[in-house]
């Protein structure tokens, strides 16, 4: 390796980290090289749980034509199908498994096309990053579970989200026996799922509907209940495209004044044929510039009394899994209805659930065939930081947002350290700039952050002080001997 290539760790190989290697590859360089490792836990690169799915009833809950992961190119996707003779139309909702396809195509095209830049996957956990026998100016060195150690001049953390761990306390025997599933994404979680004749799914966002569909083609397959706190389930995209529009935010720092405006401008759209899709969907490119102007006890007060409302209108379903969720409701096979789980004890061959009802100070109690966990990500990072983050965390090489949903990061995503200083060699793409951006998990953002962090480390690259390759450093001292004598 030449001693002017740059090397770069991506830390995690789903969808960030791999867009994070295509904007890498794709990124001009005038004169150095780059070394690019990329490093995911389970060893499958660009699909991670969100497209990990082979179903084909999951479906991406975004429009084709606005699914490009090229920043700069939102139609990339749509382009991409219709180049391998698969031309569909702009608003169509396709299935997460093909997004994986072309995430992997991605970046597979990415690593021919590259000039003066090289590839590698590497299967692996990351559990800590430091300085290099702790000099400030010499490599990162990234310590993976099995021991082994690379080092890096640049590390992008792209990790998806926290997780969240199980809603409430389980007892071991359900755990051991497979009555309890807390990841229903692992592999084959649901195969014997679909044998049984009731199951209780705790949460009610997209991933519960993901598994009710699953769960709910089987011939004869259990019945299912999903609650949670406020039984909120995910609105339906309608089939046409919302049509995006500028419209004025106050940016003063308050909460109600937002809340207003996009009240009004609900209203306006409504007097013209649209509705509160295109408000919603219009306040997407402005959320991040948005979210970071509000106080943070602005912020606060949105997460407590307005976060649930947004996300069943911000993270819709498709049009088609809305019919097939209505219709198994309609069937009686699903029911999602407001309660808390209280806690849960092993049954016979299942578990016996109580719930509490908003209000109610009384419990009820379900008996079920399985549990399944959709509570979702989550969202303190002091609590639930894997060990990678911990050890930035205790170092002091970064710091959680101010209210501890991700990492503290600058606009360029670089981290920001315990005492407010901002790396120019650790940054930041995808879920873990949500406290600071809010707008962080999707492929709009994600692609925009790849693409800003290859530029911020290329142009970092191309113009600092690189170490002098051997022959010209020897070079330089034998003149200078000659000049001295």
């Amino acid at each position: 390796m030449s001693e002017a290539t740059q090397r770069v760790a991506i830390v995690g190989g789903g969808a960030a980290g791999t867009l994070a290697a295509v904007h890498l590859l794709r990124e001009r360089r005038e004169r150095n090289g780059l070394e690019i490792e990329l490093i995911d836990r389970t060893g499958t690169f660009g699909a991670g749980v969100a497209y990990g799915t082979e179903d084909p009833l999951h479906l991406l809950n975004v429009p084709a034509v606005r699914m490009g992961a090229v920043h700069g190119h939102p139609e990339h996707f749509h382009e991409w199908l219709s180049e391998r003779g698969e031309p569909v139309a702009e608003d169509a909702f396709l299935p997460r498994g093909l997004y994986a396809t072309y995430i992997r195509d991605l970046l597979a095209r990415a690593e021919r096309e590259a000039v003066g830049a090289r590839l590698r996957r590497r299967a692996g956990e990351v559990e800590a990053i430091a300085a290099h026998h702790g000099a400030a100016a010499a490599p990162l060195e990234l310590t993976l579970t099995d021991g082994e150690r690379i080092e890096a001049d640049r590390v992008i953390l792209a990790l998806g989200p926290l997780s969240g761990g199980d809603p409430i306390e389980i007892p071991p025997e359900l755990k051991r026996s497979g009555v309890y599933v807390a990841d229903p994404w692992a592999a084959g979680a649901l195969e014997r799922v679909r044998r049984d004749r009731s199951v209780l799914i705790v949460g009610t966002g997209l991933s519960m509907v993901d598994v009710a569909l699953s769960l709910g083609e089987a011939e004869g397959g259990p019945t299912i209940r999903a609650v949670s706190r406020h039984g909120l389930v995910p609105r339906r995209h309608r089939r046409d495209l919302t049509h995006l529009r500028r419209f004025h935010v106050p940016m003063t720092g308050e909460l109600e004044p937002v809340v207003g405006a996009v009240f009004a401008q609900i209203c306006r759209v409504a007097q013209q044929g649209d509705d509160w899709r295109d408000v919603i969907d219009s306040l997407r490119p402005i959320s991040p510039r948005l979210w970071r102007s509000l106080r943070t006890e602005d912020k606060e007060r949105f997460l407590a009394e307005f976060q649930r409302l947004w996300d069943v209108h911000r993270f819709r379903m498709a049009p088609d899994v809305a019919d097939r969720f209505d219709d198994l409701q309609a069937s009686g096979r699903l029911v999602a209805a407001a309660n808390a789980i209280v806690s849960v004890e092993p049954h016979g061959g299942g578990a016996r659930a109580f719930l509490r009802t908003p209000g109610s100070h009384g419990l009820e109690s379900v008996e079920v065939d399985r549990v399944i966990n959709c509570s979702g990500a989550g969202c303190d990072l002091r609590r639930q930081a894997p060990p990678v983050l911990a050890g930035l965390l205790a170092a002091g090489s970064a710091r959680p947002d101010e209210l501890g949903l991700g990492l503290d990061v600058a606009e360029d995503g670089g981290v920001i350290d315990a005492d407010g200083a901002t790396s120019e060699r650790i940054f930041v793409v995808g879920s873990l700039r949500k406290g600071v951006e809010w707008e962080a998990i999707g492929i709009t953002e994600i692609r925009d952050h790849s693409g800003a962090v290859a530029r911020q480390i290329v142009r970092t690259g191309e113009t600092e002080e690189l170490p002098l390759p051997t022959e010209i450093r020897a070079a330089i001292a034998t003149a200078a001997e000659w000049e001295a004598a």
